[in-house]
């Protein structure tokens, strides 16, 4: 390693910081408790007031995976310095304690030896006050090069306006009958996609849209959602791949929150609705929840 490079990477910070930020947005304060024993942090908020939930990750050679209430919301390497900014718990959450789980992991590099000092991949770990701009560590200084991952618990608690639907519903069954029904849903997804059903999408997606738009606090989510279909089907992102196809090669059902959501992944873990242009891929993850009477596309 040349001298100008080990100064260049020495002078860089050489650690993850993960930001659980939680703005009010008709403003008020928070306070903060935490037990030396769990290393599990708690977020209690003001209610009767707007919460907004944000996650800013800064990171530096390392791979982040985090899950809210078990929903894999983020995972991907941040190789050389990233930061990852605005990712929105919100859909995620329910009225109550929610379970935040990171799992930060060292990605090695060609600098990740021993003629460098200094360590690569150590975890800090702050809660901000959006208004006060005070950071509040939660850990500090994990480092990852003896084990070279860490893993993190929290619990935010929060006092929603509103009550999300999947959030109370019935638990879904595993029997194939079952899988069945949900399958023919994605089905009926990727046939309305194909013939470029506007108004067919909009109807099928009014749940999610109406949950959505409770959680962002976005009147307007719906109709935003409705140009960017329009936008879609004007200019496709690639071919939209068959659900059969795909079949073939196994399905696999996946449940969430205590079996009251399920979503299907094909054999390379992506949704099976998805466009692919021989470079990438555009997917629409779907999450269905049963209300009684039929299953219900919510996320």
């Amino acid at each position: 390693m040349t001298q100008r490079n080990e100064s260049l990477i020495k002078s860089a910070i050489t650690k993850i910081i993960i930001a659980v930020t939680t703005l009010i947005l008709l403003g008020s304060e928070y306070c903060f408790s935490q037990s030396d024993k769990t290393e599990q942090k708690t977020m209690n908020n003001i209610t009767n007031k707007k919460e907004f939930h944000i996650v800013t990750i800064n990171g530096l050679n390392v791979n982040i995976k985090m899950s809210v209430n078990g929903f894999v919301i983020f995972s991907e390497d941040l190789e050389g310095s990233a930061s990852i900014a605005g990712l929105k718990l919100n859909p995620f959450l329910i009225n109550g304690d929610n379970k935040i789980e990171i799992t930060a992991t060292m990605i090695p590099n060609e600098y990740n030896n021993t003629s460098c000092n200094f360590p690569f991949g150590v975890a800090d770990l702050s809660v901000t006050n959006i208004f006060s701009y005070d950071p509040n560590k939660l850990v500090s200084g994990k480092d990852l090069t003896d084990k070279g991952v860490e893993n993190f618990t929290y619990t935010i608690h929060a006092d929603l306006p509103y009550t999300p639907a999947w959030g109370q519903s019935e638990k879904i069954g595993k029997d194939a009958i079952t899988q069945k029904k949900i399958l023919d849903k994605y089905r009926e997804f990727h046939r309305l996609l194909e013939q470029k059903d506007l108004d067919g999408i909009m109807n099928f997606s009014a749940a999610k849209f109406k949950e959505y738009s409770n959680s962002m606090y976005a009147p307007d989510f719906a109709s935003n959602m409705k140009n960017s279909f329009k936008e879609q089907f004007a200019n496709p992102p690639g071919e939209l791949i068959g659900i059969d196809v795909q079949e073939k090669n196994g399905l696999r059902y996946e449940y969430y929150y205590g079996d009251r959501l399920v979503s299907i992944k094909n054999d390379e873990n992506q949704s099976i609705i998805f466009y692919g242009d021989g470079s990438g891929t555009t997917e629409f993850e779907l999450f269905f929840y049963f209300d009684g009477n039929d299953f219900v596309l919510i996320l």
